[in-house]
């Protein structure tokens, strides 16, 4: 790991120094080839000629160090030595300074990271020294002096780690009572986020297994409502084309299969055909069909234009109903009763009737109804009795 700072305390030392002062150089900066102001003041006298620098202060470069120095070391000791006056057109000094380094605490390295906590290595005991050794040159610039030092170790003290308040997180040193137990509460928490997770992807898996079920038995559903439906349609479409096929004993075979059986829908299909058709046996099936699947009937009445009381008597008679007692589908004949509630001559007596193809006659006391299959499946005719006016009837065939 490489110790943020340790770049910073490897970086060029600047010290600068004013014209006109007679004594050694004073002072200096450290920086990064940047010059810095004169800590010494100007003479107010006549400038003077510099003097001969030997040497770069001690306190200067100590001061300097420490200020720059990463914690937790300390600077212990320090010496400069002088070296060769370098070639150069402007006046320049050059020593070699040597410093004595002392970690004043212990540094760490991260081992791992859990969440919020941080478990640490120890990297360096307190009391650790290291020898530090730069070359120093000062030279005198348009600024002052500036004092420019290099080290000759530059990655010194890199990989010593960092004290424990510089870390992140939770900070936790390995082999630790603290650190095993806090290892082992992590190791049960990742294990019961683990055991949950595992619960979690069960169940979702179910649920995804179920919900695909569920869409598999949709689909089969649906597929054979949609068989269903086709083959409903085209048992439709098949008798349909029998009873409007050319072949007569096909079509009445086809008409008696539906009408005959418990398929209201074909039923249907197959009375509205014959009803429509003009053939009178298939007609005449259709309306037997009828008349048997019902007990009673309403019969509608209404009034004659040729006789203008007769709109009275429809008034006063009420309801009439055809009530089916016994129907013999063979030769059609029906015995039941017959009446309205208004006139006495009307009011339900016995009937015999007879359905003969396409028209139906009743026969009362005192009354006769005659009706005939119409084209708008009604059965329409004249409701005749012996002290009433003559009266249109009709029965709607639902």
């Amino acid at each position: 790991m490489r110790r943020p700072g340790n770049g910073r305390f490897a970086a060029s030392i600047i010290a600068g120094a004013g014209p006109g002062f007679g004594a050694p150089l004073l002072a200096a900066w450290i920086a990064i080839g940047i010059p810095v102001e004169s800590v010494w003041a100007a003479e107010t006298t006549a400038p003077a000629k510099l003097p001969t620098v030997e040497t770069i202060p001690d306190s200067l470069l100590r001061a300097r160090i420490e200020a720059l120095l990463p914690a937790p070391w300390r600077l212990e000791s320090l010496s400069v030595e002088p070296l060769p006056e370098p070639q150069s057109s402007e006046p320049q000094v050059a020593a070699r300074v040597s410093a004595k380094l002392v970690l004043g605490g212990p540094t760490y390295l991260v081992d791992s990271r859990e969440g919020p906590v941080t478990f640490l290595r120890p990297a360096a005991e307190a009391g650790l020294s290291k020898s530090w050794v730069a070359t120093a040159l000062a030279t005198r610039g348009a600024g002052g002096w500036t004092v420019a030092l290099t080290p000759q170790s530059p990655g010194l003290l890199d990989g010593i780690g960092k004290p424990v308040a510089e870390l992140p997180g939770r900070t936790v040193v390995l082999g630790t009572p603290e650190a095993k137990s806090l290892r082992e509460q992590l190791d049960r928490d990742a294990a019961q986020r683990l055991a949950e997770d595992s619960e979690r992807r069960r169940r979702e898996e179910e649920r995804l297994a179920q919900q695909t079920a569920a869409a598999k038995a949709e689909a089969a559903r649906a597929e054979t409502e949609r068989r269903a439906v086709e083959a409903r349609i085209a048992q439709v479409a098949d008798l349909r084309g029998k009873l409007t096929g050319t072949d007569r004993a096909a079509r009445l075979a086809a008409f008696e299969a539906a009408l005959g059986g418990n398929d209201p829908a074909l039923r249907q299909t197959a009375m509205e055909a014959a009803l429509q058709s003009r053939d009178p046996v298939v007609a005449n099936l259709a309306l037997k069909d009828w008349i048997a699947r019902h007990r009673a009937v309403p019969v509608q009445l209404y009034a004659t234009k040729e006789d203008p009381s007769s709109e009275v008597v429809v008034q006063n008679l009420g309801p009439m109903t055809l009530e089916i007692d016994g129907f013999s589908p063979v030769n059609g004949a029906l015995a039941g009763k017959l009446g309205a509630p208004g006139y006495s001559i009307a009011r339900p007596s016995s009937i015999v009737g007879t359905l003969a193809q396409t028209e139906l006659a009743v026969n009362s006391f005192g009354c006769a109804l005659t009706l005939r299959l119409a084209e708008h499946r009604t059965l329409d005719g004249l409701l005749r009795c012996q002290t009433l006016p003559t009266l249109i009837a009709r029965i709607t065939l639902d």
